[in-house]
């Protein structure tokens, strides 16, 4: 059984809705993650994963890796 955690990132450089949207589809090939949203406006990214799967370390990798500066929010 999924052990479903959801966290809100910080993420900085987005710029645009195409940021958004990299974020996202980089997001959505992590295997473990469900569903994530992320809003330039206000740089914050949603994220529902499996934590079996993978850690909050790993999407804030994945975002790096994509160009951008994440956080876990507080």
């Amino acid at each position: 059984m999924a052990d479903v955690k959801e966290i809100r990132v910080n993420t900085t450089g987005l710029h645009c809705r195409s940021c958004s949207m990299m974020v996202d589809m980089t997001l959505g090939e992590l295997s473990g993650v469900e569903e994530s949203q992320t809003d330039h406006a206000t740089g914050v990214t949603d994220v529902r994963f499996d934590a079996e799967v993978l850690g909050a370390d790993e999407i804030i990798a994945a975002i790096r890796e994509a160009g951008y500066d994440a956080e876990l929010s507080e």
